[in-house]
């Protein structure tokens, strides 16, 4: 149980620098944790004011514990170095769960404190957890990848114009999705893949964890090799910006693994995904 003066306390933008260096400990075990941080970071540096995001912590106790909560509209990220699991038990605890939340790379160490907070908040959940794989290429092979477009086809930056033809698409999408993509477009490295009438073919975004996310190829150009070609061009833009390229991919999904490790990604460890449902009229539901 909670402790009677537990309390969720915001960590302010200026202490997230600080917050995210916590995670340069045995790196890069944390990696995804101080990726997502910095995310934030960049993101605030271009709107000082995001609505609907809080980074979140218990009793003020981040320095000592590396615990967060990062709640970004109905999106959930959660770490600890704390390696009890007791302080991000204890503030997910306080968690207002009548609302849903899609929480995003979730490390498998921290499965059974999730999942004994739901049972003793009564939280149900809207999806399954999905098991994946996280796949990494650091960044130094990534400046090697041949990304080399076929003859009248172009790679370039996606705009966020593009979001709607995506979120159309995405296996994932729901209410309030198509925003979350234009975030990623506007914000973040992306990447697509243009024919010669500028017609978008085959894509990929980095998302808010630092991983590569929504890769996809438009359904008549399929098995034409567009979306190995879009994972090595995000993966050398990533590497641009001083990133390691990763990627999470469901256990079951064999063109997808196969497709990885024929790139040169290696499995680094795993991760799953959870949606809660939601006990009262929300804003965002959540389908997929």
């Amino acid at each position: 149980m909670t402790l009677a003066l537990d309390e969720l306390t915001p960590v302010a933008p200026q202490q997230w620098p600080e917050l995210r260096d916590l995670f340069k400990v045995d790196w890069p075990r944390h990696e995804i944790a101080h990726n997502t941080v910095q995310n934030y970071i960049n993101w605030i540096t271009i709107d000082p004011r995001i609505k609907q995001l809080k980074v979140l912590t218990l009793n003020d106790s981040w320095r000592q514990n590396g615990t967060y909560i990062i709640i970004d509209r109905y999106y959930m990220f959660i770490h600890t170095l704390d390696d009890s699991k007791d302080t991000l038990r204890r503030a997910l605890l306080l968690i207002d769960w009548d609302y849903s939340y899609k929480i995003s790379h979730v490390s498998e160490s921290f499965r059974f404190t999730l999942y004994d907070v739901f049972h003793t908040r009564s939280v149900e959940l809207q999806i399954e957890d999905r098991s994946t794989n996280l796949y990494k290429l650091p960044k130094e092979r990534s400046l090697t990848l041949d990304c080399t477009a076929p003859r009248g086809f172009t790679l370039k930056k996606l705009e966020p114009k593009h979001a709607v033809q995506i979120n159309a698409v995405w296996p994932h999408r729901c209410e309030g999705s198509e925003y979350t993509l234009k975030r990623l477009i506007a914000w973040n490295p992306s990447i697509g893949l243009f024919d010669e009438s500028d017609r978008l073919l085959a894509w990929s975004l980095c998302w808010t964890t630092g991983t590569i996310a929504a890769i996809q190829v438009d359904e008549e150009h399929l098995r034409k090799g567009y979306g190995s070609l879009v994972v090595r061009a995000i993966a050398k833009e990533m590497a641009k910006v001083d990133m390691n390229c990763q990627a999470i991919v469901h256990c079951a999904n064999a063109v997808s693994k196969a497709m990885f490790a024929k790139i040169g990604f290696e499995v680094v460890g795993s991760c799953f995904v959870v949606r809660t449902k939601a006990r009262k009229l929300v804003e965002y539901v959540h389908q997929s």
